[in-house]
This record gives C-alpha cells, sequence and structure tokens, in this order.
C-alpha cells in the first residue's frame, strides 16, 4: 500500500505539475501549441493582454481594464550659443538641461476616473500636474487641481511636440502656465467642436490664492476636417486638417497677490506685466487696490500632405484703479515641411510683441518692442520618442539699444 500510495501521489504531481504549466503558457500559447491559430494570430492577440508592457512609458493595467498607470516622462537636453550684439557683453556658450519630466497618468475603479501627476526635475523637483477628472460622456468631463488652464493653443501643446526647439517669443510673453482650479470640458460631432471652461486661482502653479479674486479662462475649437491633435509637427499632416481656435482669462490681480508672491510658470504676470518684482507696496502705488487683466487669443492651424501652418494672435488688457489702462498684443506665424517624411523635417517662423509705450506705472521694463525670426530643422530617430532639433534665432529689439542677438540651439529629445 505505502508503494501504490507514493506512486499514486507522483502521479498526481505530475497532472498537477502539466496543468500548472498550460496554466502559466496562457490561452493564446496553447491553442498556438495546438495550432487552432497561427503564428500572426497568436502576435496580434497577446498585444493587449499582457499586464504589463512599455509603450512610451511602463504601462501596468488591470485584465479587466478597470485599473491603469503609466509612468514615464521624456527630456529634453539643449547647447545655446548666443551671438550678443552688445560688444561690452561677452558671448555665450552653454549646455542645459531644459526638462526633464516624470509623469504618472492613468486611470482607477473604472476608465472614467481619470489623474495625472507630472513633475519637474531639471533644477530641483517641482509639481507641475496634479489632478484627477470624472468624465460622464464624451461631451462633459469635470477635472480639478493643478495643470494648464485652456488658454492659447501652442501652450496647450506639450512641449514635446513642438516644431521647433521651444515655443514662440510671443506665447512666452503672454501664457497663463499652469494653475489650480476646477475645469468642465467636452466634444461633439467626434471631435469637430471641442470646449474647456474653468475657474482658478489665478496665482499660477503651486501658490494659494489670497484673496477672493479668481481667474476665468475659456477655449472653443473648431475642427471641420475632423478631430486635430496638439502636436506641431508634420509626422502625422497625411490627412487635410483645420483648427480655428479662440480663448479668453479674465483675472483681478489685487496688492494682496503680489505680496504673497507670483509662481513665474504665469509669463503674462511676469513677462508681460513684470509683477513678480514688486512687493505690495509698490503695487499699491502705482496701480491702486486692484487691476483686472483680460487676454485673449485667436488661432488658425492647418495641417496635409506633411506641410504645416500655424499662426496665433494674443492681445492684452491691464486695467488698474489708479492710471491709465496698458494693451499689448503679440503673434506668431510658422511653417513646417516633413523633407523626407517621419526623418527630416525643415520649419520657419515669426514672431513678434509690442506694448503701449505709455504704461500706467510709467516702468519701462512694462514696455516692449520685440520679434524673433527662426529657422530649424527636425530629425526624427523615432518619432517624438527620440529627436534632435536644431534652430537659429535673429532677434529684433525696437527699445533695448545693443539687443540684437543671434542664438543657435541644438536639442536632444528622448522619451523614457
Amino acid at each position: 500500500m505505502p508503494k501504490m500510495y507514493c506512486g499514486a501521489l507522483l502521479i498526481c504531481g505530475l497532472l498537477v505539475g502539466q496543468v500548472s504549466i498550460a496554466q502559466a503558457k496562457g490561452l493564446e500559447e496553447i491553442l498556438q501549441d495546438k495550432g487552432v491559430i497561427t503564428a500572426e494570430e497568436y502576435r496580434e492577440a497577446t498585444k493587449t493582454s499582457d499586464l504589463a508592457y512599455y509603450k512610451n512609458g511602463l504601462i501596468v493595467e488591470s485584465r479587466d481594464g478597470n485599473y491603469k498607470a503609466k509612468v514615464g516622462g521624456y527630456a529634453q537636453i539643449i547647447y545655446r550659443n548666443t551671438d550678443v550684439d552688445d560688444n561690452a557683453k561677452s558671448n555665450k556658450s552653454d549646455f542645459d538641461i531644459r526638462r526633464f519630466k516624470l509623469q504618472l497618468k492613468g486611470h482607477v475603479v473604472n476608465p472614467r476616473i481619470g489623474y495625472k501627476f507630472q513633475g519637474e526635475m531639471a533644477s530641483g523637483f517641482k509639481t507641475e500636474d496634479a489632478y484627477v477628472n470624472y468624465r460622464f460622456s464624451p461631451a462633459l468631463t469635470v477635472q480639478i487641481g493643478q495643470y494648464k488652464p485652456p488658454q492659447a493653443r501652442q501652450e496647450l501643446t506639450s512641449a514635446s511636440k513642438q516644431l521647433f526647439p521651444d515655443r514662440s517669443l510671443a506665447n512666452d510673453t503672454f501664457n497663463l502656465g499652469r494653475d489650480q482650479g476646477l475645469q468642465v470640458s467636452g466634444h461633439f460631432l467626434q471631435k469637430k467642436l471641442e470646449y474647456r471652461i474653468g475657474v482658478f486661482n489665478g496665482n499660477g502653479p503651486n501658490a494659494k490664492n489670497p484673496d477672493n479674486n479668481n481667474m476665468y479662462t475659456g477655449r472653443i475649437d473648431i475642427n471641420p476636417l475632423g478631430a486635430f491633435a496638439l502636436d506641431e509637427s508634420g509626422l502625422s499632416a497625411g490627412k487635410l486638417r483645420l483648427n480655428l481656435g479662440t480663448s479668453f482669462s479674465f483675472n483681478t490681480i489685487s496688492g494682496d497677490d503680489v505680496g504673497n508672491g507670483f509662481d513665474k510658470d504665469n509669463d503674462a504676470l511676469d513677462k508681460a506685466l513684470n509683477l513678480d518684482v514688486m512687493d505690495k507696496a509698490t503695487f499699491s502705488a502705482n496701480y491702486g487696490k486692484e487691476m483686472e487683466l483680460l487676454v485673449l487669443t485667436a488661432n488658425i492651424d492647418f495641417t496635409w500632405a506633411g506641410f504645416t501652418f500655424a499662426g496665433e494672435y494674443y492681445t492684452m488688457n491691464a486695467d488698474p484703479d489708479l492710471g491709465q489702462d496698458w494693451n499689448a498684443d503679440g503673434y506668431y506665424l510658422q511653417a513646417g515641411y516633413q523633407v523626407l517624411p517621419q526623418t527630416l523635417e525643415l520649419g520657419l517662423r515669426y514672431a513678434a510683441i509690442e506694448s503701449d509705450r505709455r504704461t500706467a506705472t510709467r516702468l519701462v521694463s512694462a514696455e516692449f518692442e520685440k520679434s524673433e525670426t527662426q529657422i530649424g530643422v527636425n530629425y526624427y530617430l523615432s518619432k517624438h520618442a527620440a529627436k534632435l532639433q536644431a534652430d537659429v534665432t535673429f532677434v529684433e529689439d525696437e527699445l533695448q539699444a545693443y539687443a540684437d542677438d543671434r542664438i543657435i540651439r541644438l536639442q536632444v529629445q528622448f522619451y523614457y
């Protein structure tokens, strides 16, 4: 009996082992082994059956699709050579980690509940995006947290998908950066009409609101020929696509806001109005208790057969309690063409900004009349996942003496 018992145990063990092996193989592999499906059908069936895989980041998801997390990011390392117009100053040659971002995004419980966290690690860790959203339907998604408010299209387009190594002079003067708040958005007619509208602190990212004034923003996009992705390159410019968009932002700035400090991510407050260098006393002496700020944008984007075109106009009005109101505007026009499809692309851009000469504060730092002409080339090793970008910029500054610099940039980008 003991021998028979041991033999039975051995046979059971072998059977259990075979079953375990079969289970470990997976259903698709078993079907292929039995000749039920071909090798090609096996590869197709296992494309999305894995719980962990890589696609511009490491993705882990549950088999039922209710949980998903993607960990990754991208980096941009840049070299700049500046031929300074002022003979009293030295030329510049420097390397810089322009961006090094860490991203975590996905959904929890079910695909309707999404989230994203993004941090910048280039010069000390800084939280950029941190939000959750709920998609009730294609026409309605509610989002709360920190992210970019609806504003200019170029600012909403990822830095990793720009035609040039960085955004235009006009965008870098009037953009709102990131902020904390609540937004509703959605689309209709298969994304031929898209909208976003929200309320935010108005002080930039990682900054609290010290008063009861908020920033209100909204954007509408019309894509009459079908969905138009936020991508300035010509990598997917095979089909004819057209985007017409406009946005608004209304914000009330007080001395308490200035006294508590703005985050310089909001260039409308930093570069255009130069508020970051002020304290509450200086603000109150020049502007009074409050200043109302209105920023409007309008754009047209077009792609077809490897050719891309984009143009955007920005206008800004600052109306303080004291003194006269102040106006400024700017625009950019750019075009690109894929000389070698998916490999080599050429680009050309002109951007200009101009403000009133007579400002409410009478501060020269809040006046500007400047333009940039840029010629660029992109070489794609693996689309945006690995690419080289280079350009030359010719600066013309009408208000600053000896400021017509020439800048050469070379940038490498990779996803991880």
